[in-house]
């Protein structure tokens, strides 16, 4: 069943005024089809252009507003499928390059940035479910403080850099509906003692990856001495996923740039009691009971960095089965930083040309529903190949698409993988290329909502005129 409906993924928002909203609905979808183009191309008249601007400039227009029925969608579609939710977080830096002046961004030597931190649902099965961004908030840093935006001109400063992660985590927890079970998935920076306590005080398990060797409350040794003495549970051959070369400050040496490939892996668990740090008290109690999976890759090439998680959970990993759920949690982590990749070179999200940081926010958050889509309609057509088309695109694009990609014969009940491998050839992609990226997939996307558009317009004036189809 079809669940893409970009209108209602914003049409919600509660802007102060209902045109306002609508205002924003009708923007997201003239940009979902042309998704990669520069705004005065996306827009096709003057006044739609300037509605626009005056819309992402208003001080009344927020992205915490902006993002609301986008959030509300997938905490929908994450509630029908009655599982766990994966919530996977992590930050991303936005840069801006040139000289034109931003007001409220940081000056960088090559232009200006700010930090995005997201909270991405994902369903806890094997094929990638991408449900939707669910929490986010944006950062500037001045001088090694992290300065959260709250209006114009003015930001809070966070105490400690880490500070976001918790305060993400309070977001989902007063977003998420009741019942639905929450596994918050986060990579290294996430070792918080405060954090973890903050996470089980609202009821929600976590996966992180440890950083820190901890000191254990027996104190008869320390966290990698302990679960270095557990045995080999179990060995796991997975596929490694691709890793760009932009990454957060100080953190190119723990997560240095990779292709894809092959592992193999070696699992190992055990239980530890984690004794609370100094700088944590008085927050929660001395000690917290944790579960850990140590992840080592066995035998990895000489030019590669060997695989080595020590992964901390509220979960339970008593059995093989439980580890590697512990294990294949993690893995799902990927998934964010791809819809980082659908924002910012399938949308163009670094090359919008706003004059303020609000400004620039607003425009980033209308951005974010048409990202997930990208990341929707690539992850099912690579993880769940055979999954019939229309869980991607529905009746009206699989029918534009017939007659736009030439040269590509569709079945009549096609799949996701030859949908998708359609929309990248009409986005230019040929198949000695390899697989399709981010830039030929919007713009194939592009083509393809654009020409729907065309074909649903004339499908609303037969249906309000009575005319028949030629």
């Amino acid at each position: 069943m079809n669940d893409i409906d970009l209108h209602s993924e914003i049409s919600g928002a509660k802007l102060g005024d209902q045109r306002r909203s609508e205002r924003a609905a009708s923007i997201v979808e003239a940009i979902a089809r042309r998704p990669s183009a520069g705004f005065p191309r996306v827009f096709d008249t003057e006044a739609e252009l300037e509605a626009f601007y005056r819309l992402v400039n208003n001080t009344a227009v927020t992205p915490d507003a902006l993002l609301a029925p986008h959030a509300s969608e997938s905490w929908r579609r994450a509630e029908a499928r009655g599982d766990s939710v994966l919530v996977l977080h992590d930050t991303s830096e936005f840069v801006y390059k040139g000289e034109t002046p931003r007001d409220g961004l940081t000056q960088k030597a090559t232009g200006q940035s700010f930090h995005g931190h997201f909270a991405l649902a994902v369903a806890e099965v094997e094929a990638p479910v991408v449900h939707g961004v669910v929490a986010h908030r944006s950062y500037v840093i001045e001088e090694g403080l992290w300065l959260e935006p709250i209006d114009a001109g003015t930001f809070n400063e966070l105490l400690i850099g880490s500070q976001r992660w918790a305060d993400l985590v309070d977001d989902v927890s007063d977003s998420a509906p009741e019942g639905v079970g929450v596994i918050h998935v986060m990579d290294r920076e996430a070792d918080d003692y405060a954090l973890w306590t903050r996470i089980v005080e609202q009821g929600d398990d976590f996966v992180i990856r440890a950083k820190q060797d901890r000191r254990l409350a027996d104190h008869s040794s320390k966290l990698f001495d302990a679960v270095a003495q557990e045995p080999l549970l179990v060995s796991r051959e997975v596929q490694l996923s691709r890793r760009s070369k932009r990454r957060l400050p100080g953190s190119k040496r723990t997560h240095p740039p990779r292709e894809t490939r092959p592992a193999k892996l070696s699992i190992r668990t055990g239980s530890v009691q984690i004794k609370r740090p100094p700088g944590a008290e008085p927050l929660g109690t001395a000690s917290m009971p944790l579960h850990i999976v140590e992840v080592v890759e066995v035998n990895p090439p000489d030019d590669a960095q060997p695989i080595h998680w020590l992964l901390l959970t509220t979960l339970p990993v008593q059995d093989a089965q439980q580890a590697l759920r512990v294990v294949d949690i993690y893995r799902k982590r990927w998934l964010i930083e791809e819809f980082f990749k659908s924002l910012k070179t399938g949308c163009s999200a670094e090359k919008r040309q706003a004059r303020s940081l609000s400004s620039l926010l607003n425009t980033i958050t209308l951005l974010v529903p048409i990202a997930w889509r990208l990341l929707l309609v690539r992850a099912m057509s690579r993880h769940d190949p055979k999954a019939p088309a229309d869980r991607i695109v529905d009746a009206v694009e699989l029918l534009a698409l017939r007659q736009l990609a030439k040269g590509v014969k569709l079945p009549k009940r096609p799949t996701c993988r030859q949908v998708l491998l359609a929309i990248a050839r009409v986005g230019g992609h040929l198949k000695s290329n390899g697989e399709p990226g981010w830039l030929v997939l919007g713009r194939g996307m592009e083509s393809l909502l654009e020409f729907t558009a065309g074909w649903r317009a004339a499908m609303k004036h037969m249906d309000a005129t009575g005319e028949s189809e030629m």
